[in-house]
């Protein structure tokens, strides 16, 4: 017996034990590494901006020696070369030592592929990250988590600036530099530099092993709190299985009428759309064939005229007046057409049409505010059609508005008129697409684009008229009017 069979076979109450268990297993792995992610990108976001801190500080220190100390203290001590006072790096690093006494762990490192002190040169890691910058030139930060002497570290490193000229009097020929830096560093390291390339970064290394090992604590603790309530849930459950199930299942019943409700608005709008778009591909048909079967006509029976008893022509001639009654007879079934019109309140229209699409907004993230006008908004109309019609703008306003946005509803009137306005703050349209959309066929949506068209020609059944104002990013405004009483056209 498989295990489709087996699961089949249980009693109701285990068969909702054995889902609640399969939920728990399967949920258990996906919770913990999401919040291990969340909790680590977390330590991880904080690592980073400590590290900008420190290396912005650093850097600070570097350029306050390079361009306001050293200039002065060369100025009141010409020939002179102090090294606590006139060495970036030097500077840096002290402040660096300093700074860093209170803080045990962290890291801070001018690391140099051609360093003058011993200290700054850079390991073999530290290596690979300054090549990085040298062969990047547009590279200037590099950061991960690496692991260290058994701990982990969050590391943020910063390029240094270019070899510059008035760096060659310290870097360049040993020869020329100040006698108390070859005294102090000797004059091995540290020399023949050139303009223009990267030897060294500033890198800090935040340790995180320690947030890292809380993330971790933090999930376990986690994922015994969500054991423990979801143990006593299915507890609370199992105790009032029966009431439950039968709430169950009369909430399936609820749901299958509601569903079946909207399978047959569905088929009702797939219909009436399938006919009106059949209706609108056959228009524009019979006009595209009206105006050459016209000139066909005309030019045949001036031909036949001319020739008096050509039969070629007298059969061109035939043919082209049968063709000019198909499409007389398609105008005439056009006219004929009459759709059942009544005074309807629009108010009524739009709560139910947002009813049932509602939900499916929520589930998407976006807001929806509905602004009913106070008194009823009573014109002429087909209920089913203006419903297809509300119901096809509010579908294509979700389409186009991402989660997080919002979507409203209102309506309104004056004396003369009722309108509608739907307004998303979606992702909006060119003026080229603006001026296309009504065009048959046409969509902004990668498929067959019939849905507009249609809901302009329904507005104009109902002599109405649709007015759209869009914007690339902004959003898009949907605006419906109806005359309250019908007049006819002078």
């Amino acid at each position: 017996m498989s295990l489709r069979e087996t699961f089949r076979n249980l009693n109701a109450r285990k068969r909702f034990a054995v889902v609640i268990i399969l939920i728990y297993i399967v949920s258990i792995p996906i919770i913990s590494a999401i919040t291990y992610y969340i909790l680590k990108q977390n330590a991880v976001d904080s690592a980073y901006n400590t590290a900008r801190l420190y290396l912005a500080s650093f850097e600070a220190a570097r350029h306050y020696v390079g361009d306001e100390l050293r200039p002065v203290l060369q100025r009141e001590m010409p020939g002179k070369f102090i090294v606590e006072g006139m060495s970036r790096s030097y500077v840096a690093g002290s402040i660096a030592r300093k700074v860093l006494q209170d803080i045990p762990g962290y890291i801070f490192k001018n690391a140099s592929l051609n360093p003058r002190n011993p200290k700054n040169s850079a390991d073999e890691f530290e290596r690979e990250i300054i090549n990085g910058f040298r062969d990047k030139k547009d590279g200037k930060e590099w950061r991960g988590l690496i692991e260290r002497n058994g701990y982990h570290y969050y590391v943020l490193a910063r390029s240094g600036s270019p070899v510059e000229g008035r760096c060659l009097q310290c870097h360049g020929d040993p020869a020329a530099a100040p006698k108390e830096m070859i005294e102090r560093y000797g004059a091995t390291s540290g020399f023949n530099m050139k303009t223009g390339e990267i030897v060294d970064a500033l890198i800090a290394y935040i340790p995180v092993h320690i947030p890292l090992l809380s993330a971790r604590k933090t999930v376990a603790v986690f994922i015994g709190i969500y054991t423990f309530f979801l143990g006593i849930v299915f507890w609370l459950i199992d105790r009032r299985f029966d009431w439950f199930y039968e709430r169950i299942e009369s909430d399936k019943k609820t749901i299958e009428g509601v569903s079946s409700e909207v399978l047959n608005l569905n088929r009702e709008m797939e219909d009436i759309i399938a006919e009106r778009t059949m209706g609108m591909v056959g228009m524009r048909i019979a006009d595209s064939l009206r105006n050459p079967l016209t000139i066909i006509g005309g030019l045949s029976r001036q031909l036949l005229k001319a020739a008096d008893k050509d039969e070629k022509l007298r059969v061109i001639l035939s043919e082209c007046r049968k063709m000019e009654k198909i499409v007389a007879d398609f105008d005439e079934l056009l006219r004929s057409k009459r759709f059942l019109f009544k005074r309807e309140d629009l108010n009524e229209i739009v709560i139910f049409t947002t009813r049932f699409e509602e939900q499916g907004i929520k589930d998407r993230g976006i807001g929806l505010s509905v602004s009913l006008y106070d008194k009823p908004l009573m014109f002429n109309a087909n209920r089913q059609l203006i419903k297809i019609a509300v119901r096809h703008i509010i579908n294509n306003a979700v389409d186009a508005t991402p989660s997080g946005g919002k979507i409203s509803v209102v309506t309104g009137g004056g004396e003369d008129a009722v309108f509608l306005e739907v307004t998303d703050t979606g992702r909006g349209m060119t003026s080229e697409e603006l001026h296309r959309i009504f065009e048959p066929f046409y969509s902004t949506k990668g498929r067959i684009g019939v849905g507009l068209p249609l809901v302009r020609q329904i507005i104009t059944e109902h002599m109405g008229e649709v007015m759209i104002e869009s914007k690339p990013d902004t959003g898009t405004m949907v605006r419906f009017t109806f005359p309250i009483r019908w007049k006819e056209k002078g």
